[in-house]
């Protein structure tokens, strides 16, 4: 028990870390806070300063939430993942709620989706990793909506690894998905938005 809560400070420290202002400012000078809707992630980061500042944004924002999650789970080696699911849904939930409500932006963080992906990423095994380059590209190849293409990656997470992993993610996947539905909330009343070329 003492381990959890411990890792869970750990995982909220981590992922409350803004990474994405902090390399944009350090790197370009400017305020992302201050592009587009004022997110403080990394889709920002990529509009603000470019291509080279807005990946090494979003690496730091996927491995802070990777990194510690990864390490308390491989306490759990040849564990079945049944027996200590709820102590990794504590640890893999807290550095995205860390990077969504910030103490450093006075808890206006960021919308949650690289830390997301962080974690799935360490749930998986890095599976996530290739799963969300394959949706993510479909979804973008066909709209241009950012929260349907981010919301329906994250439905193909829950889906797929309750299937193929473990039931237990299921639990992970819904309050992680409410969460960034959430985040999300005001770019869901612009519906769907087909690319050009996508005939209906």
């Amino acid at each position: 028990m003492s381990d959890t809560l411990i890792w869970t400070f750990i995982g909220f420290l981590s992922g409350s870390v803004p990474w994405s202002l902090i390399c944009v400012r350090t790197l370009s000078g400017k305020d992302i806070r201050r592009v587009g809707d004022g997110n403080p992630g990394a889709v920002n980061a990529w509009v603000s300063s470019g291509r080279m500042v807005g990946s090494l944004s979003t690496l730091l924002d996927v491995f802070k939430a990777a990194i510690p999650l990864w390490i308390f789970t491989n306490q759990f080696s040849g564990t079945p993942y049944s027996e200590y699911f709820l102590s990794v849904t504590v640890v893999a939930i807290s550095p995205i709620i860390g990077h969504a409500y910030s103490p450093f932006l006075r808890f206006r963080g960021g919308k949650a989706l690289a830390p997301t992906w962080g974690s799935w990423i360490a749930l998986t095994s890095g599976m996530a990793f290739p799963v969300g380059i394959l949706i993510l590209g479909l979804m973008h190849l066909v709209q241009r909506n950012h929260a349907i293409t981010a919301t329906t990656c994250l439905i193909g997470f829950v889906v797929i690894f309750s299937i193929i992993g473990t039931q237990e993610l299921l639990i992970f996947g819904i309050l992680n998905l409410l969460l960034v539905m959430f985040k999300h909330r005001s770019e869901y009343q612009h519906g769907i938005a087909f690319r050009g070329w996508v005939r209906i």
